[in-house]
C-alpha cells in the first residue's frame, strides 16, 4: 500500500477525530461502538498512530474549532489558572481541562491495542510503505503482514478463507482438521492445517515459502473477482497440486507447473528474516538488494552505473533501516551514496573508476 494521498489522509483525520469525540463523550462506548473502534484501528498502523497524533494535538490546542466540535454547545467547566495560584476560573474553552486527562487515555488505548494481542474479525488489513502488522485471528491463528501488503480476512463455520490481495505475509495457523486454512493470491491457493507459512505475490507470480508442517499448492486459472475484489480458483480449471514440505519453497507462475525447490536453513532463515524485523543479503547482487530494501521505504535507491548491479553484498539491517543500508554500501562496498533529494538516493562508482 503506498502512502495515503490527500484525499485518504483528510479522510483518516476525520474518522479519528471523530471517534476521539465519541470516547470523550459522556455515555461510554457501547459493545458495539467498541468493537467497532477495534476494528478501525487495526485496518492499519496508521489508524493508531493518527488517533495517537490527534489526542495528543487535542492535548495541545488552542481551540476546540480544531476538533469541529461547536463551543456554543458546551457548558462551561473551570479551569485552573495558572496566573491565580491555584484558583478557578470559568472559560470560553471548558473541555480543555479534560483534554488532557483524555490524551493520555486514548493514548493508552492506542498503545495497549496496538501492541496487546486483538482477536481481528472479518475484512480487509493492510499496511503501508515501510509498515508491519501482525493479526490474530479468532480461532488463534495469526497473519504477519509486511510492507505494502494487504489481507482479507474471510472466516467461515467450516472453512477459513484468506486473501492476499496484494504483497506478503507470513501464516502461522492453529490445527483445525474439520475447518481449513486456505490463502488465495493471484492464481495459487494454499491449504493448510495446521502450520508455518509465507506467501508473496508479485503480477501474476506467487511464491510459497513453509517452516513447519506441510501445505498443498494448487495453481488453477483465475476466475471473475469475487465481491471482495480478489481472484479465486474455478473447482473446473486446475493444472497442479503439490504437497509443500517444511524447507521447501514453490514458484506459481504463468505456466501449468508449480516449481519446487528446498532450501538449507540458512537461506530459509534469510529470506524469511522481514518477519523478525530484519533484511539478510548473503551474496546477493546490489539490484536484488536495492529492490528489496526499496519495498520498505518511501526513499528510492537508484543504481545509477550498470557495473554496480552486479556486485554482491552482505549484510543484517533492522527493515526500515535506509541509513545504516547506505553507510554499509559507502563504508564497506566503496559506493559512491548520492543524497539527489528527501526522495531520491543515487549509488554511483566512486569518482576515478
Amino acid at each position: 500500500m503506498n502512502q495515503a494521498g490527500p484525499t485518504e489522509q483528510t479522510t483518516l483525520e476525520r474518522e479519528a477525530r471523530e471517534w476521539l469525540i465519541r470516547l470523550d463523550g459522556d455515555t461510554p462506548l457501547g459493545a458495539g461502538e467498541t468493537e467497532a473502534l477495534r476494528a478501525w484501528m487495526t485496518q492499519s498502523p496508521a489508524h493508531r498512530e493518527e488517533l495517537s497524533r490527534i489526542a495528543v494535538f487535542w492535548n495541545r490546542a488552542n481551540a476546540l474549532t480544531e476538533l469541529a466540535v461547536p463551543l456554543q454547545s458546551l457548558s462551561p467547566i473551570p479551569l485552573p489558572d495558572s496566573t491565580t495560584h491555584g484558583r478557578w476560573r470559568s472559560t470560553v474553552r471548558p473541555r480543555l481541562a479534560v483534554a488532557g486527562t483524555c490524551a493520555c487515555v486514548i493514548a493508552a488505548v492506542v498503545l495497549w491495542w496496538g501492541v496487546a494481542p486483538q482477536k481481528s474479525g472479518n475484512g480487509t488489513y493492510g499496511t503501508a510503505v515501510g509498515q508491519q502488522q501482525t493479526l490474530t485471528l479468532a480461532d488463534g491463528s495469526s497473519i504477519e503482514i509486511n510492507t505494502d501488503s494487504q489481507v482479507q480476512v474471510d472466516y467461515g463455520d467450516r472453512l477459513r478463507k484468506i486473501r492476499l490481495l496484494r504483497g506478503e505475509a507470513f501464516f502461522t495457523v492453529v490445527p483445525n482438521v474439520q475447518r481449513p486454512f486456505e490463502v488465495y493470491a493471484a492464481t495459487g491457493m494454499v491449504r493448510a492445517v495446521g502450520t508455518a507459512f509465507a506467501v508473496s505475490v508479485q503480477g501474476s507470480e506467487v511464491s510459497v515459502t513453509v517452516t513447519k508442517g506441510e501445505v498443498a499448492v494448487t495453481q488453477g486459472e483465475p476466475v471473475s473477482p469475487d465481491v471482495g475484489g480478489a481472484s479465486v480458483i474455478g473447482s473446473d480449471a486446475v493444472h497442479a497440486h503439490i504437497a509443500l514440505k517444511a524447507g521447501q519453497t514453490a514458484t506459481i507462475g504463468g505456466s501449468a507447473s508449480v516449481k519446487t525447490q528446498d532450501l538449507p536453513p540458512p537461506e530459509l532463515k534469510r529470506r524469511l528474516a522481514w518477519h523478525s524485523g530484519y533484511l539478510v543479503f548473503s551474496g546477493q547482487p546490489l539490484e536484488e538488494v536495492v529492490s528489496e530494501v526499496n519495498r520498505y521505504s518511501p526513499v528510492t535507491l537508484e543504481i545509477s552505473d550498470p557495473k554496480l548491479a552486479t556486485l554482491a553484498i552482505g549484510g543484517r539491517f533492522k527493515v526500515g533501516d535506509l541509513n545504516a543500508v547506505c553507510d554499509a554500501l559507502q563504508s564497506s562496498f566503496g559506493i559512491e551514496v548520492v543524497r539527489i533529494d528527501d526522495r531520491h538516493i543515487h549509488l554511483e562508482l566512486p569518482s576515478g573508476h
